[in-house]
């Protein structure tokens, strides 16, 4: 399990998180959905320990850290070797192929041979639908191609947990249906998937569990079904804006 407790982050006299408590269940998909500003982005960031919060703590499993001190390289690692996070960005190495793209990661840390890793990337390739693209390199491919490539590598270092953080919003809607359809083919597989997105549609069909963040809280925690539902004059509101597109 993946727990927040009282996490609080501020940037200059700006508070994006308040307090804010959190409990992951394994093998769900987790849905976090917000307006722009409203701490979805930190709060999937302070899961991986690529933001700290001034207070609070992050417990993964056996492993926790609290906040409001230093925090040593070792806890670091031991947070992140339970999580990885797909970026918006894609985040690729330019001057590596698709294939080394996906096998160095496992290697670097240290849970791969070489040749356990690369036989591990060939197969999650074509798991995404790149099997054929394994000697190209990300400038040559589509953003949707260089998004599943990201997938594909963290998936590569098998974790507990796979964060994605507003992971087609650079993408064309066509480009876009390519790398929902891995999301969906993850959590159909009961993986434990936490997924920053403004996507409703791929709220309504894939998760498990709806978070909806506001102005630093979680103003809604629960069923997507409920979430869709509820007569709540803000999450009315929120909702609203995407039937007006």
């Amino acid at each position: 399990m993946l727990e927040l407790n009282t996490v609080s982050k501020s940037y200059g006299e700006n508070t994006v998180l308040d307090d804010v408590d959190l409990r992951i269940r394994d093998g769900e998909t987790t849905v976090i959905l917000g307006p722009s500003g409203s701490g979805k982005s930190t709060l999937l960031r302070i899961m991986d320990l690529l933001e700290v919060p001034e207070s609070g703590s992050l417990r993964i499993n056996d492993d926790a850290v609290t906040f409001g001190g230093r925090i040593s390289d070792a806890q670091i690692r031991s947070i992140r070797r339970h999580s990885a996070m797909v970026f918006q960005g894609y985040n690729l190495f330019p001057n590596h192929t698709v294939l080394k793209n996906v096998a160095l990661p496992p290697v670097l840390n240290g849970k791969l041979s070489a040749s356990e890793a690369d036989e591990r990337a060939r197969q999650l390739l074509d798991k995404v639908g790149l099997g054929e693209r394994l000697s190209e390199y990300p400038d040559n491919l589509s953003g949707g191609q260089q998004q599943r490539v990201a997938i594909a590598r963290v998936l590569a270092l098998a974790p507990d947990y796979l964060l994605f953080d507003e992971p087609t919003s650079a993408l064309d809607p066509e480009l876009e249906a390519e790398v929902i359809k891995v999301l969906v083919d993850l959590a159909h597989e009961n993986r434990s998937l936490i997924v920053v997105t403004h996507n409703i549609a791929f709220a309504q069909k894939v998760a498990d569990r709806v978070i909806f963040l506001d102005d630093g809280h979680i103003g809604y925690d629960g069923a997507p079904a409920e979430f869709f539902a509820s007569d709540n004059e803000r999450i009315r509101r929120y909702l609203s804006t995407f039937s007006a597109i």
